[in-house]
Order: structure tokens, then C-alpha cells, then sequence
């Protein structure tokens, strides 16, 4: 099991839409994917859920005692399995997010209590900056997708995302590392090509790919599919593929990298039995 927190540090950046189209292209190479909502919002069921209006309960309940993980998760596109997180109140609201202060480990202990097949991708669709949400998924992460804009205001508020990441995921040995998206690049705007030359120096290779603008992405969405089956020659639809592509690329180094270091040393006795 993998767990893929999808994080930014400023809202309106299309963290979700990033989040629900990843999940699908990853499920459609082959793995098992169960994209869990941690955003209040409550969005990512309309990106993801076959039946958005069957997603009113989910992870809220489930903290609460009131439903059970199973009875929560809801069927989506492409094969994923999708955990709303369920709409709330803001009374119920404010309990959760202080059950959550309380148990910090939460999320990572039940996930690991799910006994999940080995081939796994959790992805978790998280709400901007700094929240008990977005600490519930960084003490838990195994590699964090950070999703920018080609803005000075993204530039600008990198630092914020970096610090929570190297609070709460690098000082972990189960923790690979972090990849950054570009979403809605038009590089026939002369600012937006700019700032995104400075994010591309900046990020080197940390960059996993570039979402350019395009219409698609919106269109997909009011019509409740995933841009790569709405539109599967579109330049969307090429673009998370390539990032998708990278990003099992990566969590395949960082594996076999710590398979590598994992390897026990010889035993000199056992050698000298062997002879």
C-alpha cells in the first residue's frame, strides 16, 4: 500500500480535479485505488463517484461511529473505490477536526488495519495549508503530489507547503520523497509562461509533469467522466497521463531503493557451514 497525499498550500489551484484523474489513469494501469476525501468541501465525489448524490455520508461518520469504513465507500470511475467525506455541519465539523487533533495518527493506523492488497494506491484529496486534515495525511504519506499554479501567488507560498512536508514526511524512513503538478498552464500568457519557467528552475526534478489549459478538463467534469474518457486525444488527457506514468515511476525507485537497503547481510558462520 502507497498512500499519495494530493496537497497545496493555497486553495483554487484544481487539487481535486488532479487528484480524481490521477486516481482513474492509475486504476486503469492496473492497480487497486481508493481515493479518500479529507477536504470538508466534500467535492471530490463529483469528480470521482459514479453517484455523486449517493456520497452524502463517508469519512465524517465513519470518525463518528455511525457507519463502518465499508458501508461508507462508494464505487467510482475507472474502478476506484471512493471514500467521501461526507457533509457535515459545523458543529460536527469542529468535533471531527478535534478527534482528529487528539489522535494524530488516526488515518495511518486505520489504514494499516485494512489489510489492503500489496499493489494499492491511496490518494487523498486534501484541503489547502495547514489543517489537522492535511497533518492526518502527511503523517501518513508515502509520496506527496503538490499541486501548483503558474502564479506569483503559488511561487510565493511554496515555503508554507515545503515546512509541513519537512515536519511531517521527511524524517520518515517509509516517506520517498515529493513530485510537484503545474495545472493550467498557457504559456501564450506571457506572466503565466514566466512564472512557470521560475517553478521549472525552482523545482527541477521534483517537477512530475504540466497540466496546460484546456477546455476539456471543465467539459469532463459537467458531464461526470474522467477527462481521459471524455476526451481522451486532448492535451489534458496526454498530460496526466505522462504524470501518472512518472509518478509509478517513482514510487517504483523509492521502492526498489529501500528493497536494496533492506537486504540482510551475510552471516560469516552461515557462509563458512556452506563451503
Amino acid at each position: 500500500m502507497v498512500v499519495i497525499p494530493v496537497i497545496s498550500s493555497k486553495g483554487g489551484v484544481g487539487k481535486t480535479t488532479v487528484a480524481a484523474n490521477l486516481s482513474t489513469v492509475l486504476a486503469e494501469r492496473g492497480h487497486h485505488v481508493l481515493a479518500i476525501d479529507l477536504d470538508p468541501q466534500n467535492a471530490l465525489r463529483f469528480h470521482l463517484a459514479n453517484d455523486p448524490h449517493q456520497c452524502v455520508e463517508g469519512l465524517a461518520e465513519v470518525a463518528a461511529g455511525q457507519l463502518t469504513w465499508t458501508q461508507a465507500m462508494r464505487p467510482g470511475h475507472g474502478g476506484t473505490v471512493v471514500l467521501p467525506f461526507g457533509t457535515v455541519d459545523d458543529e460536527q465539523q469542529i468535533e471531527l477536526e478535534q478527534q482528529l487533533a487528539r489522535y494524530p495518527g488516526w488515518l495511518g493506523d486505520t489504514l494499516a488495519r485494512f489489510a489492503l492488497p500489496d499493489d494499492t494506491l491511496v490518494v487523498l484529496d486534501t484541503p489547502p495549508g495547514p489543517t489537522v486534515y492535511m497533518q492526518q495525511a502527511l503523517r501518513t504519506a508515502n509520496f506527496c503530489v503538490v499541486t501548483v499554479l503558474a502564479d506569483a501567488g503559488s511561487f510565493a507560498t511554496l515555503p508554507i507547503i515545503e515546512r509541513m512536508v519537512d515536519k511531517y514526511c521527511r524524517p520518515r524512513a517509509d516517506y520517498g520523497g515529493s513530485a510537484y503538478v503545474v495545472n493550467q498552464v498557457a504559456p501564450s500568457r506571457r506572466l503565466n509562461h514566466d512564472v512557470f519557467e521560475m517553478l521549472r528552475a525552482r523545482l527541477q526534478s521534483e517537477l512530475l509533469g504540466v497540466l496546460h489549459q484546456d477546455e476539456s478538463v471543465s467539459e469532463a467534469l459537467a458531464s461526470a467522466l474522467p477527462v481521459h474518457r471524455y476526451a481522451p486525444l486532448s492535451q489534458a488527457a496526454q498530460d496526466l497521463s505522462v504524470c501518472a506514468d512518472r509518478l509509478l515511476a517513482r514510487i517504483a525507485a523509492v521502492a526498489a531503493n529501500r528493497a536494496a537497503h533492506a537486504q540482510p547481510a551475510a552471516d560469516p558462520a552461515w557462509q563458512m557451514e556452506s563451503r
